[in-house]
């Protein structure tokens, strides 16, 4: 069994002092969602916890290390090379931290952008990471009100919140990113009756 405090402890170390804040609220809006949708606590509070492992980086030391941990950053990431954070988490989550759950490991991994395949823990800390409480971009309270009932509605309308904020930016959208809100579309009434209910 993962000592919870111990992770705590070392991540406090390791991390800005905002970022581990962020770390602990997204622990606390991850394991109410896993009460919730009946989701292992344990390993929730362990991938809620090292999602943003990484995040010590600048974005140039991310991409130089990324290549010196064999991965292939694709055009994008080579662009803004913070999409790589959730799978340089990953690997230190394994490695720094000694994480060996693969369920763990691919939540961190797919925390950013989604995945087109995703299990309830990958939804969840995707989630509890866009609504945890110090978000405060425009829809959050929506998408807080459709994760109380459909998680998967959640995740679609954060989606399109996160594209929306892309391009208006004029910044490239993740392939990934579009998978993830293709994958969790509600059909006919499902998405009828979540556009009423938000």
């Amino acid at each position: 069994m993962t000592d919870i405090h111990e992770i705590k402890k070392k991540l406090k170390d390791l991390l800005p002092s905002d970022r581990y804040h962020h770390s602990l609220r997204v622990e606390q809006k991850a394991l109410a969602l896993a009460k919730k949708y009946r989701v292992s606590g344990e390993k929730t509070a362990i991938a809620a916890l090292l999602h943003d492992c990484s995040r010590f980086m600048g974005r140039e030391q991310m991409l130089e290390q990324a290549l010196s941990w064999g991965l292939k950053p694709g055009p994008i990431e080579r662009l803004e090379p913070k999409l790589l954070h959730a799978k340089l988490s990953a690997i230190i989550a394994r490695c720094a931290f000694k994480i060996t759950d693969r369920d763990i490991l691919k939540a961190i991994e797919r925390h950013t952008v989604g995945a087109g395949k995703m299990s309830r823990l990958d939804m969840i800390i995707y989630l509890a990471d866009h609504i945890e409480a110090d978000r405060d971009y425009k829809g959050v309270n929506k998408v807080r009100r459709l994760a109380a009932w459909n998680i998967d509605a959640a995740i679609v309308e954060s989606t399109n919140s996160m594209i929306r904020h892309l391009i208006a930016d004029g910044s490239p959208i993740f392939p990934e990113m579009i998978k993830t809100r293709n994958a969790h579309l509600p059909a006919g009434p499902l998405r009828r009756e979540a556009s009423r209910r938000a």
